[in-house]
């Protein structure tokens, strides 16, 4: 499978212009994480003229008047103490996964609104490619309702297998994508990896709906607590780190991701002795022990 990508000019512009609402929106993120924003900032940000950076800032100052004043020394607007987000969200988790994605390359600085994020490191992992033609080919056959005949490599055979499935979803267990699918052979919903996809190609309708895949519908709830062997200290860093209320953290997922949330909470297996190593527990594991054997594993 291969794609010929055609990349556009350096010298094309950055990006078409925006609608006032986004502008807006820059205007008080910047004063949100950074405290200060000014005319230029929106003007090479956004490619407009001053004039209009002129009337975006009146227009800001209208809405939200108590958010920020001009001061002459910062040749800038700054957050004054009155200062509530109106066009954007306030919310740690949108900053930090867009500092994860310009740190990481995903994205350009010059689309983020971040202005001068702080130094930031990422610890690198195996990346788990997906092939373009493979993703275009399953998006296609989602959309149209088609089903994919695909060679595909399991654990289990030396050999490649061939067989067709019914793309019905995407799904990522935090390291990798995979495709939610309902395979033809076995007559039942599995999960197969991009990477061990070969080939595919199109292969008639589909046999089957997202709709009609209860584990993928059906939603459980996995909920973890410090391990009761820790000391009443660590218990409550514990509690802290992973932000418990009453000494646990309920986590809602669809059944077909729940192999995945316990492997990453590495609670697949019953805990252990050793709290150091195992510093979190399942504490409803008697009441998910219906589902557990039947969660659903990717198709090896």
């Amino acid at each position: 499978m291969s794609l010929k990508i055609n990349k556009l000019d350096d010298n094309s512009p950055r990006k078409e212009r925006w609608g006032q609402a986004r502008r807006l929106e820059f205007i008080d993120s910047r004063l949100l994480w950074t405290g200060k924003v000014n005319r230029s900032d929106l003007v090479e940000f956004f490619k407009i003229s001053p004039p209009q950076a002129t009337l975006d800032f009146a227009e800001y100052a209208g809405r939200a008047p108590q958010n920020a004043k001009y001061d002459a020394r910062e040749r800038a607007y700054v957050a004054m103490p009155t200062y509530s987000p109106v066009f954007t969200e306030p919310s740690s988790a949108r900053y930090l996964a867009e500092l994860h994605a310009v740190t990481t390359g995903l994205l350009s600085t010059d689309l983020s609104f971040l202005g001068s994020p702080p130094p930031a490191e990422v610890v690198s992992f195996p990346s788990r490619q997906v092939n373009v033609v493979l993703l275009r080919e399953t998006l296609a056959a989602i959309q149209s309702n088609k089903a994919l005949e695909i060679t595909y490599q399991t654990m289990a055979r030396a050999d490649a297998d061939v067989r067709v499935m019914s793309p019905l979803a995407l799904a990522y267990d935090g390291f990798r994508w995979h495709i939610r699918a309902y395979c033809h052979l076995r007559e039942d919903y599995r999960d197969f990896i991009f990477a061990r996809i070969l080939l595919a190609k199109p292969s008639g309708a589909a046999q089957a709906t997202i709709a009609d895949d209860k584990e993928w519908n059906h939603f459980i709830d996995v909920e973890i607590a410090p391990n009761p062997l820790l000391s009443e200290g660590a218990r409550r860093v514990i509690e802290l780190d992973y932000g418990m209320s009453d000494g646990k953290l309920k986590l809602k997922c669809r059944q077909a991701m729940g192999y995945y949330l316990l492997a990453r909470l590495g609670l697949k297996e019953q805990e252990n002795e050793n709290a150091r190593s195992q510093q979190i527990v399942l504490a409803n594991r008697a009441e998910l022990s219906v589902y557990l054997p039947t969660i659903v594993r990717p198709d090896r």
